[in-house]
């Protein structure tokens, strides 16, 4: 009899932790609301960090290969690159613009980097300071600063290419009367680019490692030229309230914004054919809206040099407005709502 007991005690126990597994793996699975398109966000999917989806340390490497502000931002728009940045938390890798400082003095030039929604609508990324000792050297010292909301204090990452030929120095430190502000932004892309979606934080992290497994820029607590600096970012300060991504040192409002609004996912339901590249609305999560231009393809290659218009793209033209220099972009000709 005791045997008998001992058996089905065994039992009970084997179908009770069946039970629990299942129960568990029920819990876990998203519930699919049909309407918006969206999912319940698990656990997991809110710890998503704005700091581990853009890699700082690895932006050196497009900044020595970038001939011009344009370029630069170009690349680092690139699909399967370094930008893993969704800030709205759509599903989607935000778009990343340039703008170059109108402050400036003999030894320093600077450039601001930033996602935007609208016209005041702007949240800083990072912003990337070229100290030259004297104007007669070739290259720079370099030093990029990540916005404290996103990375929390003191994030900086320097390299020192004072000594070397650096070809986006070299068209900073011109003379030049103008200065590089994109004029694209939330739902005002240029022709080239088309929208594609984030993946997960390790897969990114992966991903960035092997295609610069030797970053060319270096972390620092104490930079060496951080006390010289005087110039100041056009963007210092600016920030979003309504963010959907944690933060390192978020504002009251941000804090309580992503408390109340949790991070959610989206079913993938974008037509992913290069002649229809529509993206669902970011401020909102509606339907797909049309992009600027439903034909343009990637580029294949690296980008135009610049001095030699884009033939796709083509600031100042009715179907992307703007300059691309010192003067804001005209409105966006897309159906994007503000948040």
């Amino acid at each position: 009899m005791k045997r008998i007991g001992l058996i089905a005690a065994t039992v009970a126990a084997v179908f009770f932790l069946a039970a629990c597994g299942n129960q568990q793996q029920t819990q876990q699975t998203p519930v699919v609301d049909t309407n918006t398109g969206t999912t319940t966000a698990l656990p997991g999917d809110t710890d998503y960090w704005a700091k581990d989806n853009f890699d700082l340390e690895r932006v050196g490497d497009l900044v020595q290969r970038s001939r011009s502000p344009e370029e630069f931002e170009r690349y680092l728009n690139e699909p399967g690159g370094i930008n893993n940045l969704d800030l709205n938390g759509d599903g989607y890798v935000d778009y990343v613009s340039v703008r170059e400082f109108d402050d400036r003095d003999q030894n320093e030039r600077g450039l601001s980097l930033y996602s935007q929604y609208g016209p005041n609508l702007i949240q800083e990324i990072a912003s990337i300071v070229f100290y030259r000792d004297e104007p007669r050297y070739p290259g720079a010292r370099v030093l990029l600063r990540g916005d404290d909301r996103l990375y929390g204090d003191n994030a900086y990452y320097e390299t020192n290419w004072l000594d070397r030929g650096l070809p986006i120095s070299s068209f900073l430190f011109n003379d030049r009367p103008d200065r590089y502000r994109s004029p694209y932004y939330y739902d005002n892309y240029p022709s080239w680019y088309q929208t594609y979606d984030v993946v997960d934080t390790p897969v990114y992290h992966t991903r960035v490692v092997q295609l610069y497994p030797q970053p060319a820029f270096v972390y620092t607590a104490r930079p060496v030229i951080v006390e010289k600096i005087k110039i100041k970012s056009p963007n210092n300060g600016l920030h979003l309230g309504q963010i959907k991504a944690r933060l390192v040192k978020p504002t009251r409002e941000q804090e309580v914004f992503l408390k109340n609004n949790p991070r959610t996912l989206r079913v993938a339901k974008v037509d992913k054919r290069t002649d229809h590249p529509g993206k669902p609305d970011k401020l909102k999560g509606g339907p797909p809206v049309k992009a600027e231009n439903p034909k343009a393809e990637a580029p294949k290659g690296p980008p135009a040099k610049p001095g030699k218009e884009d033939k796709q793209a083509k600031p100042g033209k009715p179907d992307n407005p703007g300059k691309g220099h010192d003067k804001p972009a005209g409105k966006a000709p897309g159906k994007g709502k503000k948040p």
